[in-house]
């Protein structure tokens, strides 16, 4: 077993500890150790969820931490319509000083 603290609002993987399950007296000692390291960290109590899981319900955890976020995919396409743009705005400076041809 696996213990995790995650970001409720965005189900995203704040930290992951693995063991420590087996030790029943000790399995909440060890939830909390992940509550206050992510508390430590900036987050409140109420947007964080600390939890024991599988090594199964683990990976998809995981495998969303090389997943980009809505930003980084919003500012991936502005960057491609502004590489588009520039690319539009020079063909046609070249086509205008006859260094280029026109594509028909």
């Amino acid at each position: 077993m696996n213990r995790v603290c995650i970001e409720k609002a965005t189900g995203k993987l704040i930290e992951m500890q693995s063991g420590g399950y087996e030790d029943e007296k000790l399995r909440d000692a060890r939830l909390d150790t992940l509550r206050k390291n992510a508390l430590n960290a900036g987050y409140e109590e109420a947007d964080i969820e600390v939890k024991w899981v599988s090594d199964e319900e683990l990976q998809p955890l995981m495998a969303a931490l090389n997943q980009p976020t809505p930003e980084e995919i919003a500012a991936k396409e502005t960057e491609a319509l502004i590489q588009a743009k520039m690319r539009e705005m020079a063909e046609a400076a070249l086509i205008a000083e006859g260094k280029l041809v026109p594509e028909k």
